[in-house]
Parts: C-alpha cells; sequence; structure tokens
C-alpha cells in the first residue's frame, strides 16, 4: 500500500487534523468527517505523473457550483 501522512485544516471549523491517503488505487474523489465539527470534508487525490507529485484540494460539501 502507497501511503502519505498529511495534515489539513478543515474548510468549516478550521481544525487541524491529521489524514493518510492512500495513493495506490490511482486518483480519488471521496469525503471524511472533520473530527472536531464532523462536517464532511470533500477531498480530490489527483496523482500527477509528470511531475512525480500528489495533488489534493479540500473543499466543504456546501460549496455550489454553477
Amino acid at each position: 500500500m502507497d501511503t502519505k501522512h498529511q495534515i489539513i485544516e478543515c474548510p468549516h471549523c478550521g481544525h487541524k487534523m491529521h489524514i493518510d491517503l492512500d495513493y495506490s488505487n490511482g486518483d480519488q474523489d471521496y469525503f471524511e468527517d472533520c473530527t472536531n465539527c464532523c462536517n464532511p470534508i470533500h477531498l480530490n487525490l489527483h496523482i500527477n505523473d509528470l511531475q512525480h507529485k500528489l495533488e489534493l484540494n479540500i473543499s466543504s460539501d456546501d460549496e455550489q457550483i454553477y
């Protein structure tokens, strides 16, 4: 299993939390609940093979796209 430990900040309450990113399954789009306020955090993980980087986008679930 390929994992990377990361500290993120909740977009709802600002609480810092530790997560493990499992990038062995390629690009991922999933939700995790904040350990402090319990609101859902939208995580989008992209593997950039050209630059050998993991790109992680974090957003709240209540953002609307028009």
